[in-house]
C-alpha cells in the first residue's frame, strides 16, 4: 500500500514526466537515514493522508493512491489548504518528496544549481584570503596554536568569517 501511495503522491507534487522511481529511489535513502521510529511515523502520516481521501467528496470513498490527476491534485490542494496541522503535515510530506526531486542530477542541471563550481570558487577565495594562516596553523605543534594575522590582515581580532554568497562564484 504505501509504495502505491507514495507513487501517487510523487506523481502529483513533482513536475510532469519526473522520473518517479528514481525520486522514491531518493525517499528510499531518506528513510533509511532516519531512526525506525521516525520511519514509522512518516509512513504512518503518508498512510493518514491516503485514507483520508475517503473522506473528500470529488473522491467518492476512493484512497488518494487511486484518485485520477484532477481530484488527486485538488484533493492534495484542499489540504494543504485548511491552515491546521493536517495541512501542516501535507506540506511537511510534499517538501520530503520535493526534496527527493530536487536531488536528482538532471533537476539540479534544470535549475542550473551546481555546488561543486560554488564550492570551488568559495575554496580558492578563502585560500587566497587566509592562506597564511592555515598554513601557520597546520605547521603548529598539536596543542599549540597559530600566531593570528598581522593587524589589519584576515584573522585579526573580531573579523567575520567568510562565507561566501550564492552567486559568488562567477566573480
Amino acid at each position: 500500500m504505501a509504495n502505491r501511495v507514495l507513487l501517487r503522491f510523487t506523481e502529483i507534487v513533482c513536475p510532469p514526466g519526473a522520473p518517479a522511481d528514481r525520486v522514491l529511489a531518493e525517499f528510499a535513502l531518506l528513510l533509511a537515514a532516519l531512526r525506525p521510529a521516525a520511519r514509522r511515523a512518516l509512513l504512518a502520516a503518508f498512510r493518514a493522508f491516503d485514507q483520508g481521501a475517503r473522506l473528500y467528496p470529488a473522491a467518492h470513498g476512493r484512497r488518494f493512491a487511486r484518485l485520477d490527476d484532477r481530484v488527486a491534485d485538488a484533493y492534495l490542494r484542499a489540504v494543504l489548504g485548511r491552515g491546521d496541522g493536517v495541512a501542516a503535515m501535507a506540506e511537511r510530506l510534499k517538501g520530503l518528496i520535493v526534496m527527493c526531486y530536487y536531488e536528482l542530477p538532471e533537476s539540479k542541471a534544470e535549475i542550473g544549481y551546481d555546488p561543486d563550481r560554488y564550492i570551488a570558487a568559495v575554496s580558492r577565495r578563502r585560500l587566497e584570503r587566509y592562506g597564511a594562516q592555515i598554513r601557520a596553523a597546520e605547521a603548529a605543534e598539536p596543542g599549540e596554536q597559530a600566531e593570528p594575522g598581522e593587524p589589519g590582515e584576515p584573522g585579526e581580532a573580531g573579523e567575520q568569517a567568510d562565507l561566501g554568497e550564492p552567486g559568488e562564484a562567477e566573480r
